[in-house]
């Protein structure tokens, strides 16, 4: 298992990243608008392919970068109902 902990400081806002060694699939758990290339180049330079992003919240804090992600690279979206 692959775990990195990123901070996106202008919302205080932490992005945890998940990663399979074995499937080469990774998941971005709250990821903000702002830092959608670090974000994705993280996902890169770890030889994975981003397949998911979790918002365990949606609110005033942070932007969601759920729908670029998507838009970007194909990631399905899981959101709390």
């Amino acid at each position: 298992m692959i775990f990195r902990q990123l901070f996106e400081p202008l919302s205080s806002t932490y992005t945890y990243l998940v990663g399979d060694e074995g499937s080469g699939l990774a998941l971005l758990i709250d990821p903000v608008i702002s830092t959608v290339e670090r974000d994705l180049s993280v996902v890169r330079e770890l030889g994975l392919k981003l397949a998911y992003t979790l918002d365990t919240h949606i609110h005033a804090d942070h932007i969601t970068a759920a729908r670029e992600l998507k838009r970007a690279v194909g990631s399905y979206i899981a959101a709390p109902a």
